[in-house]
């Protein structure tokens, strides 16, 4: 990456394990690629797994896994990275952008988790909030290269985090420089109310709901005990035990995945009978119609894309207090906020039964944006940050 003192566009320099569109930290990146593509003479992107072309002035330098396990490996290409970055600097006509705090120095940290703020969340709920040891051991580690970042008091650095929430707690850890918001945008074709009604009826069928039932969804790829699952099944026993016809569908969880949750809802003597677990689901939009209502009590996120596609096909949002919560639900138009135990969960969802509302459709989507309305906005951003560089050096 040589140096032009009169360099007319700067270069990118990307560095992410997972420059790929399944996964979601880095899926709107690529498709707002072409928006902001111009901006730049070269892209070199450091991954392991990487979708975008080479050529043209792309340049993937792979960056192997020799960590099966996806979490351990996150932890090692971020010990690599940092090491590759400090053999061959970037120029001061390059841009570095890295998701989260892979190093220390970029330009840009592209926030979708904040690993000391969830570590916060389960000491507050070390009782229902349980972390595998792996992933504890992992988010412990990376914490600390937070709180590391977090207190180097580097002015020119920008924290594009994706809600609101997320952004004020990175600040209230002590981190400086500029702070912007860039949400996770979801697919307004795709989408939509009216999607919602026309796949409703075929796929109420298909999981054989009844249409006097009331049928709540949840929806993840995985940690289903970190997104409160195990507490959203016992609020709706509850609900059961009264008499109300309540249905609970779970979408997402490798098979692996499923039957090491049901072991752990059978070794507390949890019944699941009310629920179908469908597994990974394709296309989502079609099976999230099926329900009346999304019922995600997680633990922690940072602004999950399950809620934003569930709000955008109309679906009624039943959301604990969660991080990124408030960039999407606006009570009580579009939903309402759970308590963080079950008990309070189904007296809050009972409210609603009562006054017909859990099915109610809607059209409030909050701070959630298109992907035309995140491409514009990730150009604006891009814009603001080279500009910055170039005044940097040109003051050198």
């Amino acid at each position: 990456m040589s140096h032009r003192p009169d360099f007319p566009q700067m270069k990118l320099l990307v560095i992410d394990p997972f420059v790929a569109t399944r996964a979601p930290t880095m899926r709107s990146w690529i498709l707002a690629l072409p928006s902001f593509r111009d901006l730049f003479s070269e892209i070199e992107i450091w991954a392991t797994e990487c979708d975008v072309p080479e050529g043209n002035g792309v340049i993937w330098k792979r960056v192997k896994k020799r960590i099966p396990v996806t979490t351990l490996h996150m932890v090692d290409f971020q010990w690599r990275v940092s090491r590759m970055i400090r053999k061959h600097p970037p120029a001061s006509d390059t841009v570095v952008m890295t998701t989260g705090c892979n190093i220390p120095r970029a330009d840009i940290h592209y926030m979708h988790y904040w690993n000391r703020a969830m570590l916060e969340e389960q000491r507050k709920r070390a009782d229902a909030f349980h972390l595998q040891p792996h992933h504890r051991l992992v988010a412990s580690l990376v914490a600390r290269t937070e709180a590391k970042v977090a207190c180097d008091p580097v002015a020119e650095r920008w924290w594009w985090s994706v809600s609101r929430s997320i952004s004020e707690k990175i600040k209230a850890d002590g981190a400086t420089g500029h702070f912007r918001i860039l949400p996770n945008p979801y697919d307004s074709e795709r989408f939509h109310p009216e999607i919602r009604n026309h796949w409703r009826a075929e796929m109420r069928r298909f999981y054989g709901f009844h249409e006097d039932e009331v049928v709540f969804v949840f929806s993840s790829f995985g940690h289903f005990e970190r997104k409160g699952l195990l507490q959203g099944i016992e609020a709706i026993a509850i609900l059961r035990g009264k008499g109300y016809p309540v249905r609970l569908l779970v979408l997402g969880g490798s098979s692996r995945t499923i039957e090491r949750f049901r072991v752990s809802l059978g070794s507390r003597r949890i019944s699941s009978d009310f629920c179908h677990f469908a597994g990974l689901v394709s296309p989502i939009e079609q099976h999230l119609s099926a329900a009346d209502a999304l019922l995600f009590p997680s633990h922690f996120e940072a602004f999950s894309l399950a809620e934003i596609e569930a709000g955008a096909l109309g679906l009624r949002l039943y959301l604990t207090a969660h991080y990124g919560s408030e960039m999407i639900l606006r009570e009580p138009e579009n939903g309402r906020l759970l308590p963080w135990e079950p008990t309070g969960m189904a007296a809050v969802i009972e409210e609603d039964l009562k006054l017909d509302r859990v099915g109610l459709a809607h059209t409030q989507t909050g701070e959630a944006v298109t992907l035309d309305e995140f491409s514009h906005k990730i150009r604006s951003l891009f814009e603001e940050v080279i500009a910055a560089k170039k005044r940097a050096v040109q003051a050198t």
